[in-house]
């Protein structure tokens, strides 16, 4: 890597650290103030910070596009502003040259920004709204190393697990006697919850019954039988789809299309996710011919700069929101609802390069 690249690749850092740093700041400020209103005898101030601190990291990345389009476009700015980019040009660095400086490190942080999604702002994520959740709905030792308990009458129900957050496993239910004896005992691997019923299909199911002192044992593929939980009484069942991984994602759609549900929303969420490293990396190349004017600049051209990446911001957010609201109500395929904006960006990007003065 020459002088060049690393002294790019350094404006490009110091631009992007200061927009997160700013934009992180202000939107966990809002989010603090929306939890303040929950505080109560229970969920006080501190599980409020924490919710905040907790969900950061995923706040950081759902920022990035924005925060990638800033931050290049303050640091191609500033490099205008000192004439910078002039002397760049006259020593003979190319357009192309000029993208390559910049493509590196924004791939390469990119890449980090995956990897981080997938294992560290997820998991985070997953765990603020289930202590959250908890705490609110007074049940803070559920799952927690115990499984759900609860006692309807004669019957004793344990949820050892929430896979994926969502999916109850581990499903034990004993159901005794008027005398204290036991008369029924079963064991599922998980159920099927549907919504709004508290009727669960038990899948893999294990079924033990005692009658005038002899054991009857028997195995059913699925066995019907409540009442349970509703699935927003569970305590991570409103854990959103932020905070689940590509992979969660990705085993949670099998389950649903497995068992016959609705996974459109979800599969929308993980094309989402998928593709939010090109996203972020196309807002860097849509930066490029807005910064890299290599022309005398005054000194409000880079107020200028900084407000049009702004208003490019805020335009794709809500054309993103008009694309996905579009492709869902006509049915039409995850990926491509998804994949749209990225295409629009390239597009836009290579026309700006077409007419960029280099």
């Amino acid at each position: 890597m020459s002088c060049l690249d690393r002294y790019i690749a350094a404006s490009l850092m110091k631009g992007w650290s200061l927009v997160l740093v700013i934009m992180l700041a202000l939107f966990s400020l809002f989010v603090f103030v929306v939890e303040l209103d929950h505080v109560d005898n229970r969920y006080r101030v501190l599980n409020a910070l924490r919710y905040v601190l907790l969900t950061m990291p995923q706040r950081g990345l759902d920022l990035s596009p924005a925060i990638f389009l800033l931050g290049t476009l303050a640091a191609l700015a500033a490099l205008a502003k000192h004439n910078e980019l002039i002397g760049m040009l006259s020593t003979g660095v190319t357009r192309v040259r000029l993208v390559r400086c910049v493509a590196v490190p924004a791939i390469l942080l990119v890449t980090l920004l995956a990897l981080f999604s997938e294992f560290v702002s997820a998991p985070l994520y997953q765990l603020a709204e289930t202590q959250r959740s908890s705490i609110r709905n007074n049940n803070a030792d559920s799952l927690d190393g115990k499984g759900l308990w609860s006692k309807d009458g004669l019957r004793t129900i344990n949820v050892r697990k929430l896979r994926l957050g969502r999916i109850p496993t581990g499903i034990d239910l004993y159901e005794f006697k008027p005398d204290g004896s036991l008369k029924t005992a079963i064991h599922a691997s998980h159920a099927d919850l549907a919504p709004g019923s508290r009727q669960w299909t038990l899948v893999d199911v294990q079924y033990k019954a005692w009658t005038d002192g002899r054991e009857s044992s028997r195995h059913l593929e699925k066995l019907d039988l409540g009442p349970f939980w509703l699935s927003r009484e569970l305590p991570a069942l409103s854990i959103s789809t932020a905070g689940m991984s590509l992979a969660g994602l990705h085993e949670y759609i099998g389950y649903l299309s497995d068992t016959g549900q609705p996974a459109g929303a979800y599969q929308l969420a993980f094309w989402q996710k998928a593709s939010m490293p090109l996203t972020a990396g196309m807002m860097v190349m849509l930066a490029v011919p807005i910064g890299a004017d290599a022309r005398p600049q005054r000194g409000a051209a880079f107020g200028r700069r900084m407000v049009t990446g702004a208003m490019i911001g805020i335009l794709f957010y809500l054309g993103t929101q008009l694309i996905q609201a579009g492709g869902m109500l006509l049915g039409l395929d995850a990926a491509l609802i998804a994949l749209t904006p990225v295409l629009i960006l390239l597009i836009t990007s290579a026309f700006l390069f077409s007419r960029m003065r280099w």
